[in-house]
């Protein structure tokens, strides 16, 4: 069952968290504790307005559920799908990095239009970290490094010599962001932020989290431009977000979020939405739980 679940927090945000059990039935998340292999629960999700779209590839469907937790519409995908990206027309891009080792791109009635090899630009497709959309060129991102062109929306390929992207896109479109640990065990980590238009660095930040940090959880902006970086620990089961200024990328507000202590792989656990919402997704041994939150001010 999924229901809507107001967040008792004075930074509740607008977004609901929705909640589903473990199943293949309507409503219901797959996943898999195999005796050998690695456990999987739903491996991506994406923000739309109002909409959660979550990557249910045990089930091989791709879930949209509206603002109330209703499910909307399920299309289907392939077992070893791994991301996804959403565009503004409502298209979704789903990267299959193991299996056909291509993205497929559906147009927002859930219709295929095509696949795209990720080609020899990018590299071992093992080592692809994301699939991402700026306007209508769909890119796949090498080692959390820069980002590599391989079509269109309308299923096409670029030009071999199209460049590449030095980072992931703001929402805003002004910026191209990179981030990474500098030093995992004194809990620094660092932001570049190039600027789209003259293709000049704005700033390199260092940021100071909790020590020792453990992995980047998240990079993503909202619609103003602000940076979101999060920082995963082990324990307790945590992810610590820092919120940066675009215009030099000092820390704006802090959010420590609880994360998964459940065995599930995923690729994708966190998401930022235009409006600035944190969705982020904490599995149990029940089922998965789709939270938000949002990014206080430091005092």
């Amino acid at each position: 069952m999924i229901h809507p679940s107001a967040v008792a927090s004075s930074n509740a945000p607008r977004y609901p968290t929705l909640r589903a059990r473990w199943g293949s039935g309507s409503g219901e998340l797959g996943h898999e504790r195999p005796a050998e292999g690695n456990p999987e629960g739903p491996m991506s999700f994406a923000r739309a307005g109002d909409e959660l779209v979550v990557l249910d590839q045990v089930n091989r469907q791709l879930v949209r559920f509206d603002g109330s937790g209703r499910v909307v519409a399920t299309t289907n995908v392939s077992r070893t799908t791994q991301d996804l990206a959403l565009a503004k027309d409502g298209s979704a891009v789903l990267l299959d990095r193991l299996g056909g080792q291509n993205v497929t791109v559906i147009d927002a009635r859930g219709r295929t239009i095509g696949e795209l090899p990720l080609g020899s630009r990018a590299g071992e497709p093992g080592l692809v970290t994301g699939v991402f959309v700026d306007d209508r060129t769909i890119y796949v991102e090498k080692e959390h490094g820069s980002l590599v062109p391989i079509g269109t929306l309308d299923a096409r390929a670029v030009d071999p010599n199209a460049p590449s992207l030095a980072g992931r896109p703001s929402k805003d479109g002004a910026l191209l962001l990179m981030a990474g640990l500098s030093s995992p065990i004194e809990g620094r980590a660092f932001v570049n932020a190039t600027d789209r238009k003259t293709g000049a660095l704005r700033f390199a930040r260092t940021i100071q989290f909790p020590r020792p940090a453990q992995s980047i959880a998240l990079l993503d902006s909202d619609g103003r431009g602000t940076i979101y970086l999060g920082i995963a620990y082990d324990s307790p089961p945590t992810t610590s977000v820092a919120c940066l200024a675009p215009g030099d990328g000092h820390v704006i507000g802090r959010v420590t979020l609880p994360a998964s202590a459940a065995p599930e792989e995923s690729l994708r656990d966190l998401a930022v939405g235009d409006d600035g919402t944190i969705v982020y997704a904490v599995r149990t041994d029940d089922g998965v739980e789709y939270r938000s939150a949002t990014c206080p001010p430091t005092s």
